[in-house]
Order: C-alpha cells, then sequence, then structure tokens
C-alpha cells in the first residue's frame, strides 16, 4: 500500500520535470525565433545597402567638408570591403554549419533534426556564444529521448565546433573579417547589454568598421605605421 503512493508520487515528479524541459525549450524556442527574426531584417538591411551602395555613399559624403573627402572615402571604401567580406564568410560558416548539424542530428536520429539545423545555421551568426545557444535545444530534444542521446548530442556539437574553430574559420577568415576574441567578446557584452540581442547580431560587423577606420585614420594616418 506504501509502494503505490510512491510510485505516485515519482511519476508525478518524471512529470513535472518532463513539463519543465518541454517549457524551457520551448521557451529558448520563441526567444530563438525572435533572434532569427533580427538576423533577416539585418541580412535584408544588407542586401538593400548592397542593392545600391553609390546612393548611400554619395549620401554619407555630402555630409562631409570638402577637403576631407578623398580621404573620407578611401576609408569608407575599405569599410565597404570589410563589410562584404564579413557578410560573405558568415554566409559560408552559417550554410556549413546548419548542413553538417542537420546530417548529424540525423545520424543520431533526433527528431526535428532539419529544424535545429537550420536554428544552428542562423545563429552561427553570432559569433562565440550562437553555437553553443544552438545546442541547447538539441540537447534538450534528446534528453526528452535519453540522457545517453543527449550525450550524444552533447558531443556532436562539441565535435562540429572543433572542426569549425580549427578548419572552416582558419579557411573563411583569410577573406573574412578576423577579429580578437577578446575584442570580440567585449562588443558583444557591450552591445548585448546595451541593445539586447539585435546589438549582439551586429556587435562584429560594427567592430569591424571601427576597427577598418580606427587603423586607417589613426594608426596610418597619425600614427604613421
Amino acid at each position: 500500500a506504501a509502494a503505490q503512493p510512491l510510485g505516485h508520487l515519482s511519476t508525478d515528479t518524471l512529470s513535472g520535470q518532463l513539463g519543465a524541459i518541454t517549457g524551457y525549450l520551448f521557451s529558448f524556442l520563441s526567444s530563438t525565433v525572435a533572434v532569427i527574426t533580427g538576423i533577416l531584417l539585418i541580412l535584408f538591411i544588407a542586401i538593400y545597402f548592397a542593392s545600391n551602395p553609390e546612393l548611400y555613399y554619395r549620401g554619407v559624403l555630402h555630409m562631409i567638408p570638402h577637403r576631407a573627402r578623398s580621404r573620407s572615402a578611401h576609408v569608407l571604401d575599405a569599410i565597404g570591403l570589410t563589410l562584404g567580406r564579413w557578410l560573405g564568410a558568415q554566409l559560408i560558416a552559417m550554410a556549413v554549419i546548419g548542413v553538417v548539424t542537420t546530417l548529424g542530428l540525423w545520424a543520431l536520429d533526433v527528431k526535428a533534426a532539419l529544424a535545429l539545423g537550420i536554428i544552428a545555421g542562423f545563429l552561427e551568426f553570432i559569433p562565440l556564444l550562437g553555437p553553443w545557444l544552438s545546442a541547447v535545444p538539441a540537447v534538450a530534444m534528446a534528453f526528452l529521448v535519453s540522457p545517453q542521446k543527449a550525450l550524444y548530442v552533447v558531443l556532436l556539437y562539441v565535435g562540429i565546433q572543433f572542426l569549425e574553430n580549427h578548419f572552416l574559420i582558419a579557411m573563411i577568415m583569410q577573406e573574412g573579417v578576423d577579429l580578437p576574441p577578446v575584442l570580440t567578446l567585449l562588443g558583444l557584452a557591450l552591445m548585448g547589454v546595451v541593445f539586447g540581442f539585435l546589438g549582439m547580431l551586429i556587435a562584429v560587423p560594427l567592430l569591424g568598421a571601427v576597427l577598418t577606420a580606427v587603423k586607417l585614420l589613426y594608426v596610418e594616418g597619425v600614427v604613421g605605421d
């Protein structure tokens, strides 16, 4: 007679834990949707700028005094080249990580492998933090099946990150924006505190543009290096 309440309690406890995991998963996914929406917004803005860059280029130069326009045009060209390389490298990384993650989760027979792979690809847009954020819903989904499968998913994401950091990033950043990790973390933290997730999305390209301007205007123009 005493075993029945214990079994009932065990079932209620397990149901409560599963409910908590599911609630956390849905909460995380809703936040992820907001992040993905921000990424799409930034990509569409980038496409609009790329479709007619001369319009914005001339608009900025018109606000600069004539004596400084030649130097400013050179800086704007360099910033445009930096941002173009960064966007190209980022899109390649997002596509590769999305495909590899989807195939890995599919091989492990994790449900919603395609959706989780798409999330991983989009969150790759956020450097350093994005890949680990994308692992949370995948691990939670696998944990609903078994702790062992969740462990396999963790190992999968760790392996993908190892290959990305040692091979993929080394290749694409030859044509991209190679920023110091400390500056990247500081930029992410500052923009995240001030502007939230949207600030984190634009932190790296903004930092790349600022460093390009500093290099041309101060390091080369003032210091002479």
